[in-house]
């Protein structure tokens, strides 16, 4: 075993990186980087990038104090080879690209993303049960890799919230519903344009009276907190998305349900996100 001179964490003697900060090994003294140099070693980039955003994601979705734990998992179970193999297939595609001048930062970083998201997506479900104090359904695993217009989107959306592991008050058929909720969802948070598809109404209002809650589209998620105002924000408009403690900022704008629901919807809105075509 070896320590990373970086943050001193343990590592095993073949380590060629630091899963819990993400410094190289080989040039240990050496930030980990964030943007892509074409002219050196890509390979190595890119492993140190995944890394970095490894433990971005596990101090994001998991306590924070934890990062050991997973990243100790993730060579228990031979996770790692996974990562080396995807990042040798990208390092080989960027080069392609350089090679024939079509190289675009924008577009290369946005592989990276999706590529590390749905690479430590799989290792947290398939491998971190144990260790999650959330769980997280599987059927989000099916949407690897698929291209917007390909995407069921409320398909996606329920499998994603999975509100059948939940103890919510959801609708999602409008016409069995009562009225006077329909009524007072419209009226208080769910302004929601007439060729809009709605998915569901979440009622988080203390009486039952779907004053407050939140609500999906096809366009936009609509949400009203106690003593809050109304919210809104569309899919082509999600800029920020962040987990504080328990709760979620969208857009800068607080959003609450439970924790579980508020991981899902983060992950759900980060999918919806990542996915939309480049403009």
């Amino acid at each position: 075993m070896k320590n990373c001179p970086i943050c001193k964490t343990s590592l095993p003697d073949h380590a060629r990186f630091c899963y819990n900060c993400g410094a190289s090994q080989t040039a240990a003294t050496s930030a980990p980087v964030r943007r892509l140099n074409y002219q050196t070693n890509l390979l190595q980039q890119i492993e140190e990038q995944f890394f970095l955003a490894f433990r971005q994601r596990i101090e994001a979705e998991h306590p924070a104090n934890q990062v050991q734990t997973y990243s100790e998992r993730m060579y228990q179970s031979g996770f790692q080879e996974v990562v080396q193999r995807r990042a040798e297939q990208l390092a080989a595609q960027i080069q392609a690209l350089s090679a024939e001048e079509k190289l675009n930062d924008r577009a290369v970083n946005a592989l990276l993303e999706n590529t590390f998201e749905d690479l430590l997506d799989y290792f947290i479900i398939h491998f971190c049960k144990d260790l999650n104090n959330i769980a997280l359904p599987e059927a989000i695993l099916q949407y690897q890799g698929l291209r917007w217009e390909d995407i069921q989107l409320f398909q996606m959306v329920m499998h994603y919230l999975d509100f059948a592991a939940e103890s919510e008050t959801v609708y999602t058929d409008f016409f069995a519903m009562p009225m006077d909720k329909l009524k007072n969802a419209g009226q208080s948070f769910l302004f929601a344009e007439p060729q809009e598809r709605i998915f569901f109404i979440c009622d988080q209002s203390i009486l039952g009276s779907l004053r407050e809650g939140f609500a999906l589209t096809d366009r936009a998620l609509y949400w009203k907190a106690h003593l809050e105002k109304a919210r809104a924000v569309r899919f082509d408009n999600l800029q920020t998305i962040e987990r504080k403690k328990d709760w979620i900022i969208i857009n800068g704008h607080f959003f609450n349900v439970n924790p579980s629901v508020n991981l899902k919807l983060l992950k759900l809105l980060k999918k919806i996100q990542r996915s939309q075509p480049l403009q």
